[in-house]
């Protein structure tokens, strides 16, 4: 069968985002390429001082120093810098930085390509050389991940009255998106909390979480992702995850705000213990109300407590990591193993641990980066079958976990 090519889908959602997002990386290959044609601008008595140029419309700016070595910079709520437009004062020089960023653009989209392009996959470093760039792109890129988890929901929707025995458009797309918007939200996973907490506000979904659109795709590598984004959100977050926690009846739901509570707790250790007392609370009023699947929210809920128990800096069991072919150290491919992409989160061991709880200390210690394998020729062992796809796009689109 011929794979189906959710390419037009795809770059239907958040077209506009991504191009903007290559226009601004752009902007920082084109200054990469010819720092010196920068640096002739500046005067003789400010030659010795690093140089700051604003990216337009971004809170972020490209720092040159003397020697000429680039290094990109946040700017929320700081405006240090000159703005490039500005600097543009001859003819010559307008004429040049059209062209380097007309060349740049076709290089940033080359760039791009692994992450958006369905079938591809990125490798880690193919991921760093966009994930470098990360101040100038991240609000874009958080953008896109907006985007897409709205045709996820989409996509979740229809496939769920359009079940077939074959792989379908939905399948591909499904998987195409996820993976997609999971390269974006690493690429933002550094940026600021401040910026993050307006998203949060913003955020009119019913039962919206920053990690729901990568933990319900019901893969482990995904949840990492979602391990990450929530992260990212840091306490600003606790409030929508203890909404739903309080309130779900799904058991996927009760699963993903654990799973976003337990990790923000890790990683915000002030919080942990109001965290831990929170969830044992309502371990306790689960039973008050009616859930879908009543031993999968027990397994959840007992695997978030028992982590969230676990010392700080607690690792995950020896047990968990060889079961996804991870080393402690992340060495190798990393988190980019073939069993990441194929494995349940909410799998459950002989012990009742659940297999994504007990691989989150390692998600966490783990860089963006090593969510990639250390080569392009390793990608291929990460590749799915169709009927491996099937098998994971209807586990994510299922009523009841442990189906």
């Amino acid at each position: 069968m011929k794979p189906y090519n959710g390419g037009p889908i795809v770059a239907a959602y958040g077209s506009d985002d991504l191009g903007r997002l290559a226009d601004t990386l752009a902007i920082g290959l084109a200054i990469e390429m010819e720092p010196t044609t920068w640096q002739s601008i500046r005067t003789a008595s400010a030659f010795a001082q690093p140089l700051v140029l604003k990216i337009p419309d971004v809170p972020a700016a490209i720092e040159i120093d003397p020697s000429g070595r680039l290094r990109p910079l946040r700017q929320h709520g700081v405006s240090d810098g000159e703005e490039i437009d500005k600097l543009m004062t001859s003819a010559g020089l307008r004429s040049r930085l059209h062209r380097l960023r007309a060349k740049s653009r076709d290089i940033a989209f080359d760039l791009l390509a692994p992450f958006t392009l369905p079938g591809l996959f990125p490798s880690r470093t193919e991921f760093q050389s966009v994930f470098r760039w990360a101040p100038l792109i991240e609000v874009f890129a958080y953008a896109l991940v907006t985007r897409y988890l709205a045709a996820l929901e989409d996509l979740r929707e229809r496939a769920k009255v359009e079940v077939d025995t074959a792989v379908s458009p939905p399948e591909y797309n499904y998987c195409a998106i996820a993976h997609t918007m999971a390269h974006f939200v690493l690429m933002s996973s550094d940026a600021p909390e401040s910026w993050l907490a307006e998203a949060v506000k913003s955020s009119t979904s019913n039962g919206w979480s920053p990690s729901l659109g990568f933990t319900r795709a019901r893969t482990v590598w995904l949840a990492a992702a979602g391990a990450k984004s929530a992260v990212a959100f840091g306490p600003t977050a606790l409030e929508c995850y203890l909404r739903t926690l309080a309130a779900a009846r799904h058991a996927f739901r009760i699963f993903d705000a654990l799973f976003g509570l337990t990790a923000i707790a890790l990683s915000h250790h002030h919080v942990r213990e109001e965290v831990l007392q929170a969830v044992m609370h309502q371990a306790k009023m689960v039973g008050d109300r009616s859930v879908d699947d009543i031993d999968c929210v027990t397994h959840t809920f007992r695997s978030a407590i028992e982590v969230l128990k676990w010392r700080p800096g607690g690792q995950s069991p020896l047990a968990a990591l060889d079961r996804l072919g991870w080393s402690r150290d992340h060495d190798g491919d990393g988190l980019a193993s073939p069993q990441a992409f194929r494995l349940d989160p909410a799998e459950i061991a002989p012990n009742g641990m659940m297999l994504g709880f007990s691989a989150l200390p390692a998600m966490l210690r783990a860089s963006p980066a090593q969510h990639y394998p250390r080569s392009k020729a390793r990608v291929y062992r990460l590749k799915l079958r169709e009927t491996e796809m099937l098998q994971i796009a209807r586990r994510a689109w299922i009523d009841h976990p442990t189906e």
